[in-house]
């Protein structure tokens, strides 16, 4: 018998189509490549559940006790009162520095912050300076940043910031 064309009418009258039959092997290869190409563009991920909770990354706020959230801190701040510092060459810078609470630092009503330890380290730490030096952003901003890991050392889980409020020289 001699193949039939596609649209070839039958002896009977009626137009009888022909299918052609695909191997499942190369179906089934073709589904196996599929899986491979999506899984490595991603997919491995897609179903990939470890049954563990949800986790919530926080922003540690540097200089506070662990697990102070820096993204949801209410800044609370105390103003040193100005003090006259003698630099070398002459010189003096008035100086007024403000120092960022921690937000678990709380005191009762009547009780003071004690101050007494930043304004030392204040004092010891912006009296070697030239004014030279201090004019400069760079030397401006190594003093801060020394300041700040002086004071985060002496009043550790409260202070983790320093701002300069007055900086003058004269």
């Amino acid at each position: 018998m001699a193949k039939k064309n596609k649209n070839e009418k039958a002896a009977d009258g009626t137009e009888e189509q022909t299918k052609k039959k695909k191997n499942p092997l190369v179906i089934g290869g073709l589904c196996i490549a599929l899986a491979g190409v999506g899984y490595m563009l991603g997919g491995r991920k897609a179903g990939a559940q470890d049954g563990a909770a949800p986790t919530t990354t926080i922003d540690q706020l540097e200089g506070c006790s662990p697990g102070t959230d820096a993204a949801h801190v209410e800044h609370r701040a105390l103003d040193l009162p100005a003090m006259s510092i003698n630099l070398t060459d002459g010189h003096y810078l008035k100086v007024t520095v403000s120092l960022a609470l921690c937000p678990d630092v709380v005191l009762a009503e009547g009780e003071e912050f004690v101050t007494a330890p930043a304004k030392d380290i204040i004092v010891s730490i912006l009296s070697g300076n030239s004014m030279a030096t201090l004019q400069e952003p760079e030397g401006r901003e190594n003093a801060k940043e020394l300041l700040g890991e002086r004071l985060a050392e002496a009043y550790e889980d409260e202070i983790y910031e320093v701002y300069f409020l007055e900086f003058v020289m004269q």
